[in-house]
C-alpha cells in the first residue's frame, strides 16, 4: 500500500487538481492519525460531486427562468469493524435505528487549499464518529438477534482503481437556447384546450471524485443535456392529462434542433386535444402488447429492481428471485442483461452510461436473465452468498450512500417479431381468452415498484397513451386514464412473443441512494394477460373561462 500512495504522489505532482490533491492528503493525514485505537476505522473514502447545472425553460411563448447554479457535495464513508463484518451492517429489529442515514456536506466552490481541507477535516470527524457509535450498536444486535440467514460479509475486498479523466465542462450557453425554447412554446401553447405547457433545457456537467484508504483514485466526467416539452389539460370529467416529451444526450451537438422540436410541439399538442376528448379506460386483465420504450419501463419495474443484489440479504425485503438462480422465469428466446459500459444503443445514448460506479470500481456487464434463466445479481460492494464481489453496480447521487443499482438494463431476443406478427398473435390470444379487444400501451410516465414484505411485491407502470386493440381488426381507439398493475413472476412468465423494434428510455430512476441516471432498452413486448387499473385523478372542473387570446385576435 506504500508503494501505491508513493505513486499517488508523484502522479499529483505531474496532474495538479485542488479538489483531488486536498481530498488526497487530507484522506493521508487522517489515516497516519488513527493510532492503535481499538476501534480505529478500517477503510476511510471520499466521494466528491464538482456539478455544474443550467437550466432554461419558457411558457406561452415567453421565458420564465434561466438559471445557472454550482455545488460541490463530498461523502465520507468511514468502516469501523473488519470486512467481514462492519459498522455499516443492518441493525434487525429497530427501523430507526437500522436505517444507516447519510446526508452529504456541501463543501467550499473556490480552489482555495486550507479552505477545501477544514471542510474535508470537518466532515471526517463526524463521519469517524458516527461509524464508531454505529459500531457499538451493531456489536449488541448480533448478540440479542438470531442468525442470520445470509451471513455474507458487509464489504468485498478490491483491488483499488486509477482513473483520471478531464474534468467535466459544460458547453451550453443559456442564450442560444432561450429564443428556440421561446418559439417552441408558442406552437405548443396554440390551442384552446392546452391549459398548461412549457419548453425547456436542463444541462449539467459533473466530476465525480473517488479516493480511498485502499489506493482508489478516480476522476470521472459526465456531461448530460435534456430537452423537454410538457403540456397538460383537464378532461370534462376532472381527469388531469399530462405529456410529455424528452430526449437526454451526453454532448449538447446531439440534441435535437429547432425544427425537430417544433414538429415535437405540434404533435404533442394534437395528442394531448386527442387524449382530451378520449373516453376513460376501464379495469382489466387480458392481452397487453407494450411498445418498446413501454416495454423498458415494465421489464425496468418488474426484475431490475428486484436485480439489486444489496436486497437480497435485507430481512424487510421480498429477495423474489433469491432462490431463482439457475431456474427459468421467461421464455427461451429472451436475455436481458445490465451494462454501464455501454453509451449508445439504437442510435441513443444512454444515460446510464460509466466507467466506474461510485464506489471506485469497474463497470462490467452482468447477465441477469440468459435465454429465459435467471443468471445473476447487480453487485455494490455488499456481498450476497454466492456474488462475493463487486460488478461495478454501485450507485448513489452526490449526498447518499451508494447501493446496488440498474445503469443500461437491455432486453434482447434470438426470435423478433414485428408488429404485424405481434397484432396477429395478440388477436389469437384474444379469440382463445373469449375477449373482443385488448390494450396496446404506447407511451408511459414511468413508474414505481413495491419489493419488500409489508406491502405487496408488486408494480405500478404508469401508462400515458393507450389504445383497445379489437380482434375483429377495427382500427385501434384511444383510451386514457390507466396504469399497467401486476407481481413479477407471473407478470415475466406471461410475456409471450417479443419484437424487433428496440427502443430506449432514458431516465432517472428513485431509491435510497437517491435520484440516478439509468436507461430501460426493450423491443415490444406481447403479455398474455396482465392487469390494468384505474388511474388516480383530480376532482377539480375545467377552468370557468376559455383561455385569454392574443391581442388582435378574434
Amino acid at each position: 500500500m506504500i508503494g501505491g500512495w508513493l505513486w499517488l504522489a508523484m502522479a499529483m505532482a505531474s496532474d495538479p487538481d485542488p479538489l483531488l490533491d486536498s481530498l488526497t492528503a487530507e484522506l493521508e493525514r487522517t489515516r497516519s492519525g488513527w493510532g492503535a485505537e481499538a476501534d480505529a476505522p478500517y477503510f476511510l473514502g471520499y466521494r466528491l460531486g464538482d456539478v455544474q447545472r443550467v437550466s432554461v425553460s419558457a411558457r406561452y411563448g415567453q421565458l420564465l427562468r434561466v438559471d445557472e447554479s454550482a455545488e460541490r457535495i463530498l461523502d465520507v464513508s468511514v468502516r469501523v469493524g473488519s470486512p467481514e463484518r462492519d459498522s455499516s451492517h443492518a441493525l434487525r429489529g429497530d427501523f430507526v435505528a437500522g436505517t444507516n442515514f447519510h446526508l452529504g456536506r456541501r463543501i467550499p466552490l473556490d480552489g482555495d487549499e486550507r479552505a477545501l481541507r477544514v471542510a474535508v477535516w470537518d466532515a471526517t470527524h463526524k463521519a469517524m464518529r458516527d461509524a464508531q457509535e454505529r459500531w457499538l450498536r451493531v456489536a449488541a444486535n448480533q448478540v440479542v438477534k438470531v442468525r442470520e440467514e445470509d451471513d455474507s460479509a458487509d464489504f468485498s475486498v478490491e483491488e483499488p482503481s486509477v482513473y483520471l479523466g478531464e474534468p467535466a465542462s459544460l458547453e451550453v450557453r443559456p442564450s442560444d437556447w432561450t429564443s428556440v425554447l421561446q418559439r417552441v412554446s408558442t406552437v405548443l401553447d396554440d390551442h384552446p384546450e392546452v391549459f398548461g405547457s412549457s419548453a425547456t433545457l436542463d444541462g449539467m456537467a459533473q466530476t465525480t471524485y473517488v479516493v480511498t484508504t485502499e489506493g482508489t483514485r478516480i476522476r470521472q466526467p459526465r456531461t448530460w443535456l435534456r430537452v423537454a416539452l410538457s403540456a397538460h389539460t383537464v378532461a370534462e370529467d376532472g381527469a388531469r392529462i399530462r405529456l410529455y416529451r424528452w430526449k437526454d444526450v451526453s454532448e449538447p451537438s446531439r440534441a435535437p434542433d429547432e425544427a425537430a422540436l417544433l414538429e415535437w410541439a405540434s404533435q404533442l399538442r394534437s395528442t394531448l386535444v386527442q387524449m382530451r376528448a378520449a373516453p376513460q379506460g376501464e379495469p382489466y386483465s387480458g392481452p397487453v402488447l407494450l411498445r418498446g420504450r413501454a416495454a423498458g419501463v415494465f421489464v425496468h419495474e418488474v426484475i431490475g429492481h428486484r436485480a439489486e443484489g444489496h436486497r437480497q440479504k435485507l430481512d424487510d425485503e421480498g429477495q423474489t428471485f433469491k432462490g431463482k438462480v439457475g431456474q427459468r422465469v421467461m421464455l427461451p428466446s429472451v436475455s436481458i442483461f445490465d451494462d454501464p459500459t455501454l453509451s449508445t444503443y439504437a442510435g441513443e445514448d444512454l444515460n446510464g452510461h460509466y466507467r466506474f460506479d461510485e464506489e471506485g470500481m469497474p463497470g462490467r456487464r452482468v447477465s441477469i436473465v440468459e435465454r429465459g434463466v435467471f443468471r445473476g445479481f447487480l453487485m455494490s460492494r455488499s456481498p450476497i452468498e454466492g456474488f462475493p464481489t463487486s460488478n461495478g453496480h454501485g450507485r448513489a447521487q452526490p449526498g447518499r450512500l451508494p447501493v446496488s443499482r440498474m445503469a443500461n438494463t437491455v432486453v434482447q431476443t434470438t426470435d423478433p417479431r414485428s408488429e404485424v406478427q405481434l397484432r396477429r398473435r395478440m388477436r389469437q390470444l384474444l379469440r382463445a381468452q373469449g375477449r373482443s379487444w385488448g390494450l396496446l400501451v404506447d407511451e408511459i410516465a414511468g413508474g414505481f415498484t413495491l419489493t419488500g414484505r409489508v406491502f405487496p411485491n408488486a408494480f405500478n407502470v404508469r401508462a400515458v397513451t393507450a389504445f383497445k386493440v379489437f380482434a375483429d381488426g377495427r382500427p385501434d381507439e384511444r383510451i386514457r386514464g390507466v396504469d399497467l398493475v401486476g407481481t413479477p413472476l407471473v407478470a415475466l412468465s406471461n410475456v409471450v412473443a417479443v419484437g424487433n423494434d428496440p427502443a430506449v428510455f432514458n431516465g432517472f430512476c428513485g431509491a435510497e441512494s437517491g435520484s440516478i441516471p439509468n436507461s430501460a432498452v426493450s423491443p415490444s413486448l406481447l403479455i398474455s394477460t396482465l392487469e390494468v387499473q384505474l388511474k388516480d385523478r383530480d376532482a377539480d372542473r375545467p377552468p370557468l373561462l376559455p383561455k385569454p387570446i392574443a391581442a388582435g385576435d378574434t
